[in-house]
Parts: structure tokens; C-alpha cells; sequence
């Protein structure tokens, strides 16, 4: 079975570093970029074609937050012909946040920072 190709989205470079090491240590996923913001990965993907399996997307970042990227993703995602699933990673711990993301066919699930190992696994193996 293929690994899946996971990307970061999140403003703070520290939390982007340290996930990501964790996620090379790993050697469940096949390719990790991290992006500091919705525009940066919009534009990655925009200019690529390139959409990866799997995005841990930070909600509250500056100039274009989460919701905003959400958003500008299913509108692309028609044309590019591949689906994309969604972790939300984020440090809120708002039941309007969790709620909001349900309304998003392409976010799995809400997770509250860090990610660990076990989170990790389950996304490697979710379907």
C-alpha cells in the first residue's frame, strides 16, 4: 500500500518543526511540506497541480485563517480531481470551532496540538 503525503499548515514555526521531525521519525507518510499560511499552500498547490492525501491545518493563523483556506481548498479541489482529508490541529479548545469544522465534508476530525504519535498512526491508517 502506498504511503500518503502529508502537509502542515500553521503560522508557528516551532510547532511546524517539531511535527514535522516527528512525522520523518516515523516513516508513516511518504512526503511532509509545511507551509506557514493557507495562501503559501494555495499557491503551492495552484502552481503544481499537487494536492497531498492528508493536511494538519491550523485554524488561527494571520491573513488567512483555516476557515478562509477551507474554503479557497473545496473550490480547487473540483478541478483537481483528488480528494483531500483534513485534520484540523489546532490549540482552541471551542466547541463553536469543533462545530464549525463539521460543516466541512473534507475535515476527518478535530485535534487539539500537539500531535503525537498514536494521532499520527491513526491517520496514517484512516481511510
Amino acid at each position: 500500500m502506498p504511503q500518503k503525503r502529508i502537509y502542515i499548515i500553521d503560522d508557528d514555526p516551532i510547532y511546524q518543526l517539531v511535527t514535522k521531525r516527528l512525522i520523518e521519525k516515523t516513516s508513516l507518510f511518504s512526503e511532509t511540506r509545511a507551509f506557514v499560511n493557507g495562501h503559501e499552500a494555495l499557491h503551492y498547490f495552484e502552481n503544481t497541480g499537487d494536492l497531498p492525501d492528508v493536511i494538519l491545518l491550523d485554524i488561527e493563523m494571520p491573513g488567512m485563517d483555516g476557515w478562509d483556506f477551507l474554503d479557497e481548498l473545496i473550490r480547487i479541489e473540483k478541478n483537481c480531481h483528488k480528494k483531500v482529508t483534513i485534520y484540523v490541529a489546532s490549540s482552541s479548545i471551542a466547541s463553536e470551532d469543533k462545530i464549525k469544522a463539521q460543516n466541512y465534508h473534507c475535515v476527518k476530525d478535530f485535534l487539539s496540538k500537539p500531535i503525537n504519535l498514536e494521532k499520527l498512526k491513526v491517520i496514517a491508517e484512516a481511510e
